[in-house]
């Protein structure tokens, strides 16, 4: 299982914790259930009887409710556990991990916000984070003006902030969680559980160990009872040992703005599978492999410092990875470049690459459009990204990256979808080195920079002036 790193706010326990040091179960015959954590996992026989018994005592319930900036702290977004319950529990989550939540697995788009996005420059069908990004990168004013909004007592977006166990699946392990109103995801058993230890502790939920007790006795006659050796082992913490060794082996300032803000969704390990962003595809970067898609540097090479910092800075359109540079401060993002690094050998030398060359961009004219074109069809772009460059060619059916997952290519005619950004420079540079780990072959050394130049004119011709707006307010 992966720990994720949530600050949590001050218990709200129920009534048990006041007794617990006389409470003995099945569970912990020798010693106190814990009061400062919840060690109950997926692997003990009692996990499938407790998810049943949380949904009936509607435990695993929760609710956004703000946005959290303490003085001195970072920020963070405030969720509501159990909300009406003994166990309710505010919990402030990193901004990190919160937009995982709320981009991977509610799949929030502005859309969804009508109310809201209406009339702050209309709606174009953009995850959330995007869209408020496209309001101020560089603060979090449109993040404190939007929950001000959905979360305020009249609000019609309150309902879309809620969330719930709907039912246990029937492997008895894992559950569906419903999102609102209409929208229902699979959370895996570890998911459940790191969600779960975030506002419980054995203590607190010690009525269930005492039922689950009695109703093994009156179906059997029998009780359970637990090796002092296999009690230690459920109390243990949940990292594997390799987990251990990666992230204890480099003490930089980034691991813990990495383990706060970034597991979620690229994993402890850096292996791309946070458990937010399990059902993605394609997945989330693998650090491990230290093949990155948008770089300034030659096919092949790892990618400049600068270019990871860009990236953690202005986020990627169209995907799940935000912009941090309203969350963090510049020294913290740079202290997550490093940490980042100490994932894949590929930067154990310590020297950068060089990046690709890029001339001053010519000016643009109807002759050299018309000259990318030609060049647009020679290279063959059109097996992959179509003929009209709306990404439905033929051979880009069956394109996969290198981890194996389905790959669809860009769409041309929508710039604004262009991950590594749509501005001349960067598109030539993205044909130039091609994208390493994907499809998309480099053609630096097939075409001259006056070819490069003609194509990127031609590719950005295919896109209209303004970004186009969704007519149809919700999904």
């Amino acid at each position: 299982m992966l720990v994720l790193l949530w600050h949590c706010s001050t218990p709200s326990l129920s009534p048990a914790a006041e007794t617990c040091s006389t409470i003995r179960t099945s569970y912990n015959p020798t010693a106190a259930l814990r009061s400062d954590a919840f060690t109950l996992t997926p692997g003990d026989p009692r996990w499938s009887a407790f998810l049943v018994w949380a949904k009936a005592k509607k435990l695993y319930t929760f609710q956004i409710i703000g946005l959290s900036q303490k003085k001195g702290d970072s920020p963070g977004v405030i969720f509501r556990w159990a909300t009406d319950t003994v166990w309710q529990k505010d919990v402030i989550l990193p901004f990190g991990q919160a937009l995982g939540h709320m981009v991977a697995e509610r799949r929030w788009r502005d859309a969804d916000f009508p109310e809201f996005f209406s009339s702050r420059g209309g709606i174009f069908d953009v995850d959330l984070a995007e869209r408020l990004a496209t309001m101020d990168a560089q603060t979090l004013r449109p993040w404190q003006e939007f929950f001000h909004s959905v979360t305020a007592p009249k609000s019609p977006a309150r309902p879309r902030l809620n969330a719930r166990l709907l039912s246990v699946a029937p492997d008895r392990q894992s559950a569906s969680i419903a999102f609102g109103q209409n929208r229902i995801a699979l959370y895996l058993a570890d998911r459940l559980r790191s969600d779960l230890s975030l506002f419980l502790t054995d203590c607190a939920v010690a009525e269930f160990f005492e039922e689950y007790d009695k109703s093994k006795q009156s179906t059997s006659g029998e009780r359970t009872e637990m090796t002092a050796e296999a009690s230690a082992a459920e109390h243990r913490g949940n990292v594997s040992s390799s987990q251990t060794k990666i992230l204890g082996t480099f003490p930089l300032r980034g691991k813990a703005i990495y383990a706060s803000q970034c597991s979620g969704c690229h994993g402890e390990a850096g292996d791309g599978r946070g458990m937010l962003t399990l059902s993605w595809l394609p997945r989330p970067r693998n650090f491990v492999r230290g093949s990155f898609r948008y770089r300034s540097t030659p096919s092949g090479s790892p990618p400049t410092d600068a270019d990871l910092f860009r990236t953690v800075s202005k986020g990627l359109a169209g995907s799940g990875m935000p912009a941090f540079e309203a969350i963090l401060s510049e020294q913290e993002r740079w202290d997550v470049v490093a940490y980042i690094k100490q994932f894949s050998p590929r930067f154990a030398s310590g020297s950068e690459p060089s990046p690709t060359p890029v001339s001053a961009t010519p000016q643009v004219t109807e002759q050299r459009i018309a000259r990318g074109a030609s060049i647009y069809v020679d290279s063959g772009c059109p097996s992959c990204h179509g003929a009209e460059g709306r990404g439905n060619g033929r051979s880009g059916q069956d394109l996969k990256t290198a981890e194996g997952d389905p790959i669809i290519p860009r769409d041309l005619t929508h710039k604004w979808s262009f991950r590594g950004g749509h501005t001349p420079s960067a598109i030539y540079r993205r044909i130039a080195n091609g994208m390493d780990g994907s499809s998309m072959a480099a053609y630096e050394e097939v075409l001259e920079p006056n070819d490069l130049w003609d194509l990127v004119f031609y590719v950005l011709s295919l896109s209209p002036e303004q970004r186009p707006r969704e007519k149809s307010v919700m999904q």
